[in-house]
């Protein structure tokens, strides 16, 4: 029988993997990209990746998340801010690259899936889902369906303004964006603005040439206040966000992950403190937060998992 396979395609990572229907992943494969010279050369990328994990198998359908805004129902890319491309129909290349079924949603969809029907999200009744990693992307689940919102992109909490017209740039193109301030790209950019000002000294520049939140989270238990500070205001306004959203949906379950929420304690204690100043106590009490149980390969799972049911 043919393979059902998943694909992860994020901003700066892709994984691929056969997923059988009660989420095992097999031959998985995993990497990191610098981008790609268009989304022609990623096609090609991920199609070879997708024949190799196949193998003698064949390829029976495709599923695959990738970091962009997708319109729902049809694979365009109409913006994917962290790779540059704009209005690109990535499931049509890929299909016709591949010749089987492509089923596309955005990665977080399929990571908030992956996580639902395999992982730390099973049995909830409303789910919403937040990753902090190379950008901040959420996804929300209700009564066992994914919710997408009328063009498909429903649930950009990274791209809710908490901030000044004046704040950070975001990669969408505006100032303020939540994931201007928590996103991995996003602290990368504000530590080396720091550090142009004489900032982040537990961070010298010829041994950390682009900082990490792992590196922030290090240099904050050192005592460098710029670190700490860096960390504590983007968990903050997280958990201000995610208190308004729990307000909001009234949610039972609230699932965190991604790089940066997995690197750093300061992050996660600012995250669950401003959670609890923020949200009604009545709802607060009946929200469960949670971590992420299958990491890095919900996205495979959960991608695979919504093309084999669309496929039926």
């Amino acid at each position: 029988m043919s393979a059902v396979i998943g694909v992860d395609f994020g901003a700066s990572g892709l994984r691929v993997g056969a997923v059988s229907p009660d989420g095992a992943i097999t031959g998985l494969q995993a990497f990191a990209h610098g981008g790609f010279r268009g989304p022609l050369d990623a096609v090609d990328h991920i199609a070879r990746t997708v024949e190799s994990v196949a193998g003698a198998e064949g390829v029976a359908t495709v599923g695959i998340g990738v970091a962009a805004w997708v319109e729902k129902g049809t694979g365009v890319l109409a913006r994917a801010p962290n790779l540059g491309w704009v209005d690109v129909p990535f499931g049509e290349l890929l299909g016709r690259r591949l010749g089987v079924p492509v089923v596309v949603h955005n990665d977080l969809k399929a990571i908030a899936w992956g996580e639902y029907r395999f992982g730390a999200g099973r049995g909830a009744d409303t789910l919403f889902v937040v990753f902090a990693g190379t950008g901040v992307g959420s996804a929300i689940i209700s009564g066992g369906t994914l919710w997408t919102g009328a063009r498909g992109y429903g649930g950009e909490i990274g791209h809710v303004k908490v901030g000044p017209d004046d704040g950070p740039l975001c990669g969408c193109g505006r100032r303020g964006c939540l994931e201007s301030y928590l996103g991995g790209g996003a602290l990368a950019r504000r530590a080396e603005e720091l550090r142009a000002k004489g900032g982040l000294a537990g961070l010298p520049a010829s041994e950390y040439p682009e900082v990490t939140a792992a590196d922030l989270e290090t240099a904050a238990r050192g005592g460098d206040p710029d670190a700490r500070t860096l960390l504590e205001k983007g968990g903050d306004l997280l958990g201000r966000t995610l208190g308004s959203v729990i307000n909001l949906l009234n949610p039972d379950r609230v699932l965190l992950g991604g790089g940066v929420w997995f690197a750093s304690d300061y992050v996660k204690d600012a995250v669950r403190d401003a959670i609890d100043f923020t949200s009604h106590p009545e709802l607060r009490k009946s929200v469960r937060i949670v971590e992420s149980e299958l990491g890095a390969t919900a996205g495979v799972a959960g991608a695979a998992d919504l093309a084999r049911r669309q496929r039926g």
